[in-house]
C-alpha cells in the first residue's frame, strides 16, 4: 500500500511590520488575529505539518496570537530575521525534513481557503516540481508548492528575497492554477480595505514567461 506524500506548509511571519507601525500578526481579523486566521486553513486542509516562522517580537506574537494547540503546528523563531525573507525560508525548511513537498505562504496575505489549497495540491502530479497559483496570465500568488527537489535552490537564496527566482528558473516544469488575488496587508490602508471588504488594490507577483 502506497504511503500518502506529506505536503508540509511554511507560513512566513517574521517581518518587522515597519510600514504598518504595529505588529501585523496581532491585527484583529474577525474573532482571531491575522496570524491565527492565516494558519487556520492550512491546518484544516490536513496535508501535513504546518510551520510558522516568527522573527521580530516573536515572544509577544507567540503569546498573543491565539494559535491553536495542535501537534501538527510548529512555531519556530528566525533569530536572523533582519537578513530578510530568505533566512526565514531556510529556518522553515529546516523543520520540514522528510516531507515530500512544501507549500510556502505569507501570513500577511489573508484569505487563503481550504479549497484553494486543495486545488494547488491536486495539481502536483508526476513530472511537476512546482505548482504556481496565478491571478492572471503573468501574475503569481501564494501559496506556491515546491517539490522537495527544489528545496536546495530555496536554501541557496540570500537577502530579503522570496522564492521568485526559483519559480522563474523552474516554471517550465510547473503546473499553474487560477486563483483569486489575496490582500497584502502592508500598511493601515490595506488592513482597512480588507476589513471593510474592498478588493485588493494589487495582487500577485509578475512572473515573466520564458
Amino acid at each position: 500500500m502506497s504511503t500518502r506524500p506529506e505536503i508540509a506548509s511554511i507560513i512566513l511571519a517574521a517581518g518587522a511590520s515597519s510600514r504598518m507601525g504595529r505588529p501585523k500578526m496581532l491585527l484583529p481579523i474577525g474573532e482571531a488575529t491575522l496570524l491565527a486566521a492565516s494558519v487556520a486553513p492550512y491546518l484544516a486542509a490536513a496535508h501535513g505539518r504546518v510551520v510558522v516562522v516568527l522573527g521580530k517580537d516573536a515572544r509577544r506574537v507567540r503569546a498573543e496570537a491565539g494559535l491553536p494547540l495542535d501537534p501538527r503546528l510548529h512555531v519556530v523563531v528566525n533569530r536572523r530575521w533582519r537578513e530578510g525573507m530568505s533566512s526565514s525560508l531556510r529556518r522553515g525548511l529546516a523543520t520540514c525534513a522528510g516531507a515530500d513537498a512544501v507549500l510556502i505562504g505569507l501570513a500577511d496575505e489573508p484569505g487563503v481557503t481550504v479549497d484553494r489549497l486543495a486545488r494547488i495540491v491536486s495539481a502536483w502530479q508526476p513530472g511537476v516540481v512546482l505548482v504556481i497559483p496565478m491571478v492572471s496570465a503573468t501574475r503569481a500568488a501564494h501559496p506556491v508548492l515546491f517539490a522537495q527537489c527544489l528545496w536546495e535552490d530555496l536554501r541557496g537564496l540570500r537577502g530579503d528575497v522570496g522564492a521568485r527566482t526559483v519559480v522563474e528558473r523552474h516554471q517550465d516544469r510547473a503546473a499553474r492554477v487560477t486563483v483569486p488575488p489575496l490582500a497584502d496587508l502592508d500598511v493601515e490602508a490595506d488592513y482597512r480595505d480588507y476589513i471593510e471588504g474592498r478588493p485588493p488594490a494589487r495582487g500577485g507577483l509578475e512572473i515573466p514567461d520564458d
